[in-house]
């Protein structure tokens, strides 16, 4: 069975017309008597989840092309307190999810459909400003 997120019933077909044209669809119809002894028709239309789910998409879509996930995940970064330049998704030591990576894992697999594991980044000797100190 189809899922739908909205069920609606119409009896004028101009809007009825204007729902099949935003994606929802006809369910059933029935016949109608109307309390003036006129007959009509009812529209059961239904707003199918798969898509509300491409409509949302294109608004992310959208969002993104214009740095919507830039500051995203810059504002989650700093409201978690949470450096995400010291992890990397290529490899590196393993690590447990944080808030910010466990977010970022669920959005890239529910918006981009890929699965995302993410890494703390290695540091080279020279880049450790704890090994400045040493005196060698």
């Amino acid at each position: 069975m189809k899922g739908y997120l909205k069920i609606s019933v119409h009896t004028e077909i101009y809007r009825v017309n204007e729902l099949m044209e935003e994606g929802w669809e006809l369910i059933d119809t029935c016949k109608v008597n109307f309390p003036n002894g006129s007959e009509g028709v009812e529209y059961h239309m239904g707003l199918p989840a798969e898509t509300r789910i491409r409509q949302l998409k294109q608004i992310i879509r959208a969002y993104e092309k214009y740095g919507f996930k830039h500051d995203l995940v810059f504002q989650m970064s700093e409201s978690y307190r949470d450096d995400l330049l010291s992890y990397t998704t290529e490899g590196g030591l393993p690590m447990s999810d944080t808030p910010l990576t466990s977010f970022l894992k669920m959005y890239e697999k529910v918006v981009n459909d890929q699965k995302v594991q993410y890494y703390i980044k290695e540091k080279h000797p020279y880049d450790d400003p704890e090994l400045d100190e040493i005196d060698i």
